[in-house]
């Protein structure tokens, strides 16, 4: 990319756009915090019929696809709020599904650590962020919390103005129960009694599988964090975080 000299008004507008760029991930955090995955799609992504969302396990490819992630986690989140509201009648009986949708659950997913790169005409920028969060997950030993350490690494548009995801890898080092190591087997609570017959709505399997990231373990080979951002002029002259980049 040429050492372009830049105006003061120009500097300026890119500021800006890292900072629209930067609210939208702060966004998208707080609503994982409401449990508000179902609106994510709506929200924050592209209207593009190429975009994508890759996570640990393969690529989910198109609008439906990565909307119906987004949806599939939404039904997953009103199945798991009906059943504490079930077992918590006296608290929760005299409430609408709606106003218990996401009661006693937690999806913490802080972003931090960012580097951010816009492209010299504009029209695209690239992102990645950290992850050092946890979640809580219904299961048969009734809520349970893990831990969860990651990356989101993102491209994105410009579109009537806003800046939209338009390819996403959404990758976890680490998902694992809270209170146990992170290198040895994975431990199991007892399974409840109120909770025998659970079993979480399942989320669909990415459209092309394949293995993006290996959660830690202490065999893994090394992995080094998703390729960072860098200058560029035109997104046809840089990496995508696309299945693009990596088929």
């Amino acid at each position: 990319m040429e050492n372009t000299q830049m105006s003061k008004e120009t500097l300026l507008g890119r500021w800006e756009d890292v900072r629209d760029i930067r609210n939208v991930m702060g966004k998208m955090s707080a609503d994982y915090v409401l449990r508000e995955e179902r609106t994510m799609f709506e929200k924050y992504w592209s209207k593009r019929d190429d975009v994508s969302l890759g996570v640990n396990e393969g690529f989910y490819i198109g609008p439906a696809s990565v909307s119906g992630y987004y949806e599939a986690w939404g039904k997953a989140i009103d199945k798991e709020s009906k059943k504490i509201k079930s077992l918590f009648q006296k608290e929760l009986g005299d409430k609408s599904d709606e106003e218990v949708y996401g009661v006693g659950m937690m999806n913490y997913k802080p972003v931090d650590t960012y580097v951010i790169e816009e492209a010299l005409d504009g029209k695209t920028a690239k992102g990645i962020w950290m992850i050092r969060g946890s979640h809580s997950n219904l299961t048969k030993m009734g809520p349970v919390a893990y831990w969860e350490w990651g990356y989101f690494a993102v491209d994105f548009i410009l579109e009537d103005d806003e800046w939209k995801i338009w390819h996403m890898q959404y990758l976890k080092d680490i998902d694992s129960i809270s209170g146990f190591k992170w290198t040895a087997e994975e431990i199991s609570y007892k399974e409840r009694e109120e909770f025998k017959d659970w079993e979480p709505y399942p989320i669909p399997a990415p459209d092309k599988l394949i293995c993006l990231r290996e959660y830690y373990t202490k065999d893994r080979k090394f992995y080094p964090s998703p390729k960072l951002p860098e200058p560029y002029d035109t997104f046809e002259n840089t990496f995508s975080y696309g299945i693009e980049g990596v088929m």
